[in-house]
């Protein structure tokens, strides 16, 4: 039969058995051939991760190939002959599925095998003769007189038997009611240990405990039988265990086992899991050591437990005490009942400055500070006594000698029977608190800033002397003084320079006082002076004057130069009240006065003050709730060349239509509204309706600007730029339509500043102009700096001018003109009213006025009519 007609069937290995002590571990099973009548035995590899499958009886004379070992990894030899059987060769294909082993038949092959042999059989059957019977009858009946014999020698032989059967019967069962009796004896002497005793086999099964375990555990002995014993131990501590071992070649089916297989012995603590225990943690001390036979064989374990979670508690609580003990940052020392000292914590040294070595078997009077009288040591041993405690400050002294406050507190212990057995002190060193004390009776006084006297010292130095000016018939003056811009200087350099110029301008107006005066700083940027002893007013006036001149000179911050300023108002005792709030409040309406007056002067308190204060206070709300509403109204002056050939350009000015009220001129809020910083909001406006104005007149003439006016606190505002580009874009402006008047003063409150937002200014094509030039602080040092475009001479010094050529009034006009010149700026002229001040400013070459001569402001439809649709000055003059 040819290869291509081989037929393979699948059979399954029976009976399987895996020999795990055999060299190489193998399987023994049984297989049934196609053909044969009884199953055969077989013996199954794993060789190289390929099961290889032979015959368990060797072919040649049937010797068991069963435990004999591998040779050369394929082969086996049979213990018989020494036949050598390769496995590789092999009538059977093995494989494994879902742990069975299938072999591959050829069914073929085995058929063609029972054939031959049928065909044989049958051949021989066909040979064979009736002699051959005969022969066999011969023998047959030669065996059955064999065969008697020896069934009657069997069953002699077995009758003996029997009877020693049953004779070793009944010692067996003598032997087992013993062992029986001995496990009832052992299982109650287990069951007497209140330890948890656990008996666990060479896989670390549970195979005996006692009841304590159950009792301990909450486990029955029919859950615990039969598992592992690491499944009570927690996850954790089982890695512990893990971890700790070496590398193995065999599996590992218990970490406890192993363990105290690798060291023959074992203890530690461990946390065992209960069934029934929730969070609880139950801690035990095992200890376990191998189980042997009297062969020496192992048996497994013997595994015994004592429960120590109440010891681990109190170790713990101990363990904490001592942590506090010697990490608490109070000094503590422990005494026995005569005061000698027994032990003291690390802050207690760090304290004093005494090592522990040296006031072990001290008293405690060795920090003595005889500061404390003896009466001071008497009532605390009595309240020891009496009492068990004492607590209260005392003063010791340090190693060094240097004295120290401490916060004592000392208590009593005794034992179960009320017997002392020692004193616990515990002290605190409070020399931070006592300087702390110290340091808030500062706070209470003084200010924190500039170690001036606060309001309360004030107060209080203030009614001592109208007590004393009453009994001696004296007066006193009390000055207010407020800085002058100082929220702009805070906004603008931050509270850090504000800050510094308050401690410098402090220790100026120090300075200026007499030693009898008192200075204070009342909050902010308000400062409070006391002037006693005085007869008449000439002494304050002439502080005051000194006080001006000393606050107005230039602060140096770092990189700038700050000009500051202050407003003094002042109110005498008794003229103008008899107690320290009313001449408070006078002197601050004086100071208020000075500041609407124009700021950097001092005024006297006079009786009309309060209402033009009142009155102030309401302007202001009404500021507010009209920047809200919008109750503004733009008014523009227009700007010429000196020729008056035509129309430049025009200046926007303010105007505030209150209802009820009618105009407000812009000299009645504007200071206001600088003092509040409603500035920004209101010049936002401002400069966004010039904005949409500048579109509507640019586009009719040509060149045409539109000049607004801008604060020092829109200028140096954070959000300028952004806020000027944001108004640029939504108005569709072009840069080049607007002009942006400045100050001296704007320039001056932060020159490098305002410098640096200048030119961002320029950068975007937007022309500057310096505005009322020559009165404040002009400078050809940073004038050449600045990005200026134009000069306009304020109109004070056109309004000096009286037709007379020679004048110093008229040379002073040439010279800012020729100034402008030379720096290549356009000059402008404001506050032209006449001819004789247009000729003047066109002889020397002015480049464009502005003034009454021309227009005064206009609203935009008549300034339209009267400018826009003409352009031609000369014309419209005439």
């Amino acid at each position: 039969m040819s290869r291509q007609n081989q037929i393979f069937c699948d059979a399954i290995v029976e009976s399987l058995t895996f020999l795990e002590s055999d060299v190489p571990p193998r399987w023994t099973g049984h297989l049934q051939l196609p053909g044969e009548p009884r199953p055969i035995d077989i013996l199954i590899f794993n060789l190289q991760g390929e099961f290889q499958a032979i015959r368990a009886l060797c072919p040649h004379e049937g010797a068991d190939l069963t435990h004999c070992p591998l040779l050369n990894e394929n082969s086996l030899v049979c213990p018989a002959h020494s036949r050598r059987i390769d496995l590789k060769v092999s009538e059977f294909r093995v494989k494994e599925l879902d742990g069975q082993f299938l072999v591959s038949l050829d069914t073929t092959s085995l058929l063609e095998t029972a054939e031959n042999r049928a065909g044989i059989a049958s051949g021989r059957e066909n040979l064979e003769t009736v002699l051959q019977l005969r022969k066999e009858i011969d023998k047959l009946r030669q065996a059955n007189l064999n065969q008697e014999k020896q069934i009657r020698v069997i069953t002699q032989s077995m009758d003996v038997m029997l009877c020693e059967s049953e004779q070793q019967k009944g010692k067996l069962k003598e032997k087992v009611l013993q062992q029986q009796a001995l496990s009832r004896f052992v299982e109650r002497v287990m069951d007497t240990i209140d330890d948890l005793l656990i008996v666990i086999d060479t896989e670390g099964r549970i195979c005996r405990l006692n009841t304590t375990v159950e009792i301990e555990l909450g486990f029955t002995g029919d859950e615990l039988l039969g598992a592992c014993i690491d499944e009570l131990l927690p996850p954790l501590e089982q890695q512990r265990l893990a971890g700790q071992l070496p590398g193995l070649p065999w599996p590992i089916r218990s970490v406890l086992l192993e363990t105290v297989r690798l060291n023959g012995y074992y203890a530690g603590e461990h946390e065992l899991l209960g069934k029934n225990r929730g969070n609880a943690k139950s801690f035990y001390y095992l200890k376990s050591s191998l189980l042997h036979s009297e062969q020496g064989k192992l048996e497994g374990a013997v595994v015994t437990a004592l429960n120590i979670t109440e010891f681990k508690k109190r170790e713990i609580q101990l363990q904490l005490s001592a942590n506090v003990f010697e990490n608490s940052s109070e000094a503590i020392f422990i005494t026995d009942p005569q005061g000698t000292i027994m032990d003291v914590n690390a802050a207690f040294c760090s304290i004093t400055g005494y090592e522990r070595s040296e006031v072990l078997g001290q008293n405690p009077r060795i920090l003595k500070s005889n500061l404390h009288d003896a009466s001071f040591y008497k009532h605390l041993w009595r309240s020891l006594l009496d009492e068990g405690s004492w607590k209260g400050e005392v003063w010791d002294r340090r190693k060094n000698g240097e004295f120290c406050p401490m916060l004592l507190s000392i208590n009593a212990v005794t034992d179960k029977r009320g017997q002392l057995t020692h004193y616990v002190a515990v002290s605190t060193d409070i020399s931070h608190q006592k300087q702390a004390e110290l340091e808030l009776k500062q706070l209470a006084y003084y200010d924190v800033l500039t170690s001036l006297p606060n309001r309360s010292l004030f107060k209080n130095r203030f009614e001592h002397e109208i007590n004393l000016a009453e009994r001696n018939n004296t007066r006193v003056a009390l000055f207010f003084l407020d800085l002058d811009h100082f929220k702009n200087i805070n906004d603008t350099l931050g509270h850090l320079a504000g800050d510094s110029l308050l401690q410098i301008i402090a220790t100026r107006i120090q300075h200026c006082l007499r030693k009898t005066d008192t200075v204070a700083r009342m909050g902010g940027d308000e400062f409070t002076i006391i002037l006693p002893g005085l007869t008449g007013i000439s002494d304050a006036t002439e502080l005051a004057r000194k006080l001006i001149d000393a606050t107005t000179k230039p602060v140096q911050l770092k990189d700038h130069t700050i000009f500051a300023g202050v407003s003094i108002g002042i109110a005498i005792f008794p003229d103008n009240g008899n107690d320290f709030h009313t001449l408070t409040k006078h002197a601050d309406t004086a100071m208020y006065a000075s500041k609407a007056k124009g700021r950097g002067m001092f005024h006297y308190y006079e009786a009309g003050m309060n209402e033009a204060a009142h009155q102030r206070l309401l302007l202001e709300n009404a500021l507010r709730l009209a920047i809200e509403q919008e109750e503004f109204q733009l008014y523009y002056q227009p700007k010429a060349d000196c020729n008056l050939s035509r129309i430049t350009g025009a200046e926007a000015l303010i105007r505030w239509i209150r209802p009820g009220f009618g105009i407000i001129p812009p000299d009645h809020f504007i200071a206001i509204a600088e003092e509040t910083a409603l500035i920004i909001p209101l010049g936002k406006w401002v400069l966004k309706t010039a904005c949409l104005q500048a579109n509507v007149w640019a586009n009719q003439l040509a060149k045409f600007r539109i000049a607004i006016n801008l604060s020092p606190l829109q200028l140096l505002a954070d959000d300028f730029i952004a806020v000027l580009d944001c108004i640029l874009t939504e108005t569709h402006t072009n840069p080049e339509w607007i002009e942006l008047e400045i100050t001296e003063g704007v320039i001056m409150h932060d020159i490098k500043k305002a410098t640096d937002r200048l030119h961002q200014i320029r950068e975007r094509g937007i022309q500057i102009a310096m505005d009322d030039f020559g009165t404040g602080y002009s400078s050809l040092s940073y004038l050449q700096k600045l990005p200026i475009h134009s000069l306009k001479i304020d109109r004070s010094f056109i309004e000096a001018y009286i037709d007379d050529f020679s004048s110093n009034e008229a040379a002073f006009i040439k010279t800012i003109v020729t100034l402008g010149h030379v720096l290549n700026m356009t000059v402008v002229a404001e506050g032209i009213e006449t001819e004789s001040q247009l000729a003047l400013l066109q002889s020397y070459g002015c480049n464009e006025i502005q003034g009454y001569y021309l227009s005064p402001p206009l609203p935009a439809d008549e300034f339209q009519r009267r400018w826009i649709d003409h352009g031609i000055v000369g014309s419209i003059k005439k």
